[in-house]
């Protein structure tokens, strides 16, 4: 069979007639590509760093497309991958974090 998804990649519950779920396959070859992060716990706090890709050398690098995001006062999130993707996340992740706060009365 071809590697195409020729209508079989439109659902990630659609299997291709030899078995295959190409969506599945799409998400392994993004993570794959992904840049690093990298997340360390010290004794005085933590230290977030991420691998910031350029598409090519003759660029600088700006500060636009960041990977470290705040989602609360004490509570941050480094993401690789597709920037937009990982900003849904951190909005989520902000909404959960004000919401706990509203229901319980703490950070979470």
């Amino acid at each position: 069979m071809a590697s195409s998804g020729s209508g079989y990649d439109l659902s990630s519950s659609t299997f291709s007639p030899d078995g295959r779920i190409f969506q599945i396959e799409y998400a392994a070859k993004a993570v794959e590509n992904a840049g690093t992060a990298l997340g360390l716990r010290c004794r005085d706090g933590v230290v977030l760093a991420v691998e910031k890709p350029l598409g090519n050398k003759m660029l600088v690098a700006r500060t636009t497309g960041r990977r470290i995001h705040t989602v609360d006062e004490h509570a941050g999130v480094a993401m690789t991958g597709f920037v937009s993707d990982g900003r849904q996340i951190v909005n989520r992740a902000r909404e959960e974090a004000s919401s706990y706060n509203e229901t319980y009365g703490t950070k979470i």
